[in-house]
């Protein structure tokens, strides 16, 4: 039996739309709420500025500045963000799952590429800021233009 050329075309195009969704099925399944609350919460906690990492184009504070800060407790909670002084009220906690290159260069207008994400990255939304989830115990937390590690701090 002769198939036509059509018919052989949409045969492919099926095999490759199976393929991505195949391929799609974890992404879609860490976009589920029950992925976005577990992150959310994993946020929650004391963290310690261990490093800076990198810069966006504009910041508020100079290399110097950001070097004070490291050593310093950024806390989360679901009633409060606060860091040193500023108090940034009540967080919303959403989570993206992003693509770490995309996302900094269109919301940050900054490079990923020290800054040593996974991808994708979920993305709190924290108020005031974001926050990068590397691990359960390890951020990377955006403050002022500059990009920080930070580790749990326990009790």
């Amino acid at each position: 039996m002769r198939y036509s050329p059509v018919y052989r075309a949409s045969k492919h195009v099926l095999v490759i739309v199976v393929a991505i969704v195949h391929a799609a099925v974890p992404a879609l399944w860490l976009a589920t709420p029950a992925y976005a609350a577990s992150e959310a919460d994993s946020v929650l906690g004391r963290w310690r500025f261990t490093v800076p990492l990198d810069s966006a184009e504009i910041t508020a504070l100079d290399d110097g500045e950001a070097a004070a800060l490291v050593g310093r407790i950024f806390t989360i909670t679901k009633d409060r963000v606060a860091f040193g002084r500023r108090d940034c009220g009540a967080p919303s906690l959403d989570v993206m799952l992003v693509e770490p290159t995309l996302y900094l260069r269109e919301q940050a207008h900054a490079s990923s590429e020290n800054l040593k994400l996974p991808n994708p990255v979920a993305v709190v939304d924290l108020g005031c800021t974001v926050a990068f989830v590397k691990g359960p115990d390890k951020l990377t937390i955006f403050w002022k233009g500059w990009f920080f590690d930070a580790v749990r701090v326990r009790r």
